[in-house]
């Protein structure tokens, strides 16, 4: 009888222990397929993710943001994230860059060729702040580029902003000065872009400036070249 029992319990406490190495096995293999299949999706994510980024377009020197273009409309995205929705007027497209073109250092701005113009299209706010001839040309101050509005030229700075408005007939700049022609008037301003002396004139053409000893050689190229100089010390012109 108690040999029985003795087997009795035996076998109970076998199915017990099956049981339970069952469960444990379908337990470790249900986290397996858990595990295979986190990896599995996020190994698909990743290759989605470096699908999209191959497919978007640089900006140049743009770090932040990258384009894709679809009809008349630029899609642009910070890594891969959809921050702004640009329309065309026409066929347009980013501005290429090229040697002459002015940079600005604001990735937010976002310099476009749409119908004939060039718009600074403001990214985060969703909005064409500048409306260009042109794009922006380089000057030997890395500070400030030339710009053009309506036939007038007028000074951007490397943040963007308008430092001159666009009401002149030429402008020239060097590492310490700004010149501008226009109004029957000849302005000089700083290097931050404040005036500092002006002086009537009628005589219009290109204008072409240096600097030597203390004094800004101002050069007007029209009918014939008429040069005038500034002394930069007294901030007055001695002709």
């Amino acid at each position: 009888m108690n040999d029985i029992n003795s087997s009795s319990s035996n076998n109970k406490f076998e199915m017990q222990f099956i049981d339970k190495l069952i469960i444990s096995m379908i337990g470790i293999a249900n986290i397996i397929v858990i595990i295979i299949t986190i990896v599995s999706v996020r190994n698909n994510y990743r290759r989605m993710y470096e699908a999209h980024l191959r497919s978007l377009n640089e900006i140049p020197y743009n770090e932040t943001y990258k384009y894709l273009k679809n009809d008349n409309v630029i899609t642009f995205y910070q890594d891969i994230n959809e921050v702004a929705k640009y329309e065309c007027t026409s066929d347009c497209e980013i501005t290429k860059f090229s040697s002459s073109q002015f940079i600005i250092d604001n990735d937010k701005l976002i310099p476009i060729e749409d119908d004939g113009k060039v718009n600074i299209y403001d990214i985060e706010n969703d909005k064409t702040t500048i409306v260009l001839d042109d794009i922006p040309q380089t000057s030997i101050n890395n500070k400030y580029g030339i710009i053009k509005m309506d036939g007038k030229d007028g000074v951007i700075n490397k943040h963007g902003k308008i430092a001159l408005e666009c009401i002149y007939n030429d402008i020239d700049i060097n590492t310490s000065h700004i010149v501008a022609l226009g109004n029957n008037a000849l302005y000089v301003f700083d290097n931050n872009a404040m005036s500092i002396a002006s002086k009537p004139i009628t005589i219009t053409g290109d204008i072409s400036i240096s600097e030597k000893n203390n004094n800004l050689y101002i050069n007007i190229f029209g009918n014939q070249t008429t040069t005038f100089v500034f002394d930069t010390k007294t901030n007055k012109f001695t002709n």
